[in-house]
């Protein structure tokens, strides 16, 4: 979990100077971002929605840091292998 924090964090600093700017773009309590970035919750889809509007990236790339790296045969993403 701790890489998928380091890289949702990565794109948040992109766009923003803080994650409190980034929650107050989202209309979040700055709480509930920080479980996410935290690596306390797994945000739902609806959560990868309104977070890949206020970072400027599909649900798509979201989705891939969140979703495991194997899939329930075993096999690794595709889009995983190529990042490594």
């Amino acid at each position: 979990m701790a890489t998928k924090v380091r890289e949702f964090r990565s794109l948040i600093f992109k766009h923003y100077d803080t994650e409190s700017q980034f929650a107050e773009k989202l209309n979040w309590p700055r709480q509930r971002l920080n479980k996410i970035t935290n690596g306390q919750k797994i945000p739902d889809i609806q959560e990868l929605d309104e977070l890949s509007r206020g970072l400027d990236v599909s649900v798509g790339t979201l989705a891939n840091i969140f979703l495991n790296q194997t899939s329930p045969n075993g096999l690794q993403n595709k889009n995983n292998q190529d990042q490594k």
